[in-house]
């Protein structure tokens, strides 16, 4: 249980290699009105000498950068009213008071709504401090429950899919290790899993395994014989964006909005652009896929996993089986790109957030809810443990005759 508990913890810190949404459709058009910072408030230039400091260097990075106050619940005034007396009275060369900062931060930032929202220190003190309040936002949720063992996935293909099947393994980084799986269940349908999105890069790696697996997945969506495709993104941390196109870009054959996404246009807390839409572009020689797709998500389906769901979910010949996603849906880039996201408080920590709110293509909102599935399967941990996957089953089920 522990080792699960530690996977569990592992998923966010995968994070940081997710997404770059819509960077290359609207960075053009975002980066021509960012403001010069006054190097006094950027508080990626902070020297952070003391706890003022820190403070003002963080509480004013927030205010200026975060994109969601306007959804967010949390009140950032109060923030500052409360805890910056606090933050005068510690001392930053004392331990004790560096260990108390940290609690302070985490209590300032527990209800914020945007999950990719993390606060890590570069204080060796507490770099096992780190803040992720959609973490412990998943860990309140009724139907939690930790992630699958690292062999399920493998045991299920076993299990269900049709002999002979692909597997394939390849690392795009270090730190993102690659494990898809392809092939059919009952002879006409094809099955898709894939653990984290490198697809593109894994593509043109060179790697036979790998591209074999893709080019019968690429092969099967064009394959006018089988009845549809199960795409598995349970326990998905997410990946690159380039994914949107190259992979979901294989089922349509024109330009698909599945949503929009809105930007900070200035260093005013509530002053944003308007929403620009997200598209799709279909792959080289894709075709409209008509047949069914049903899509498996689960509580660790987790950004672009939830953004592909959501750009499938535009087609209307999807369904989505499983749990409610995880709920990061924004753009998470550089601080220097846009006018939001993250930034350093000088040398102390370094927060990662959200460069822009996404929204579905029907105008709601799922950051920080997770988005919901058509039809609900919890996950089962009796049945997990012989490897019977209710979920699959229930994802074939929908293409009995």
């Amino acid at each position: 249980m522990k080792n699960r508990w530690n996977m569990a913890m592992a998923y966010r810190s995968q994070k940081t290699y997710l997404i770059k949404v819509l960077v290359f459709i609207v960075l053009p058009l975002t980066i021509g009105c960012r403001k010069q910072l006054d190097q006094q408030v950027n508080p990626s230039v902070t020297s952070a000498n003391d706890f003022n400091e820190v403070f003002n260097a963080f509480w004013n990075g927030m205010n200026r950068n975060y994109v969601m106050w306007d959804i967010d619940k949390t009140n950032w005034n109060d923030m500052y009213r409360i805890f910056s007396p606090a933050f005068s009275k510690l001392q930053i060369k004392d331990p004790a008071d560096r260990l108390k900062a940290a609690h302070y931060l985490r209590q300032m930032t527990i209800g914020l709504t945007d999950s990719h929202y993390t606060l890590e220190f570069n204080d060796p003190l507490l770099r096992d401090s780190s803040i992720v309040p959609a973490n412990i936002r998943l860990q309140q949720r009724p139907d939690y429950h930790v992630p699958y063992t690292a062999d399920y996935f493998d045991q299920i293909a076993k299990h269900y899919l049709d002999q002979p099947y692909y597997d394939a393994a390849y690392n795009t980084d270090l730190q993102h290790p690659l494990r898809y799986i392809a092939g059919t269940i009952h002879h006409n349908i094809l099955y898709i899993r894939f653990n984290s999105f490198s697809i593109y890069r894994a593509f043109i790696s060179g790697n036979t395994r790998m591209n074999t697996l893709l080019n019968f997945v690429f092969n099967g969506i064009k394959d006018k014989s089988l009845a549809g495709v199960i795409l598995d993104l349970r326990d998905n941390t997410g990946g690159d964006l380039q994914d949107l196109n190259f992979f979901s870009g294989q089922f349509i054959s024109a330009p698909l909005q599945y949503g929009s996404s809105r930007y900070k246009s200035n260093n005013n807390p509530f002053d944003y652009t308007p929403w620009m839409p997200a598209i799709i572009t279909p792959a080289t020689g894709s075709q409209q896929f008509t047949k069914k797709i049903v899509v498996l998500v689960n509580m660790y389906s987790i950004s672009m996993a939830e953004l592909t769901t959501m750009a499938l979910k535009a087609l209307p010949n999807t369904t989505v089986i499983g749990e409610r996603t995880y709920g990061a849906n924004g753009l998470f880039t550089s601080e220097t790109d846009l006018n939001g996201g993250s930034f350093n408080v000088g040398d102390f920590a370094v927060v990662k957030t959200a460069s822009a709110l996404f929204r579905f293509k029907d105008d709601r909102i799922f950051e920080g809810v997770g988005f919901p599935p058509d039809i609900q399967v919890p996950y089962d941990e009796s049945t997990a443990k012989i490897y019977v996957d209710k979920q699959l089953e229930e994802a074939t089920s929908l293409f009995a005759p």
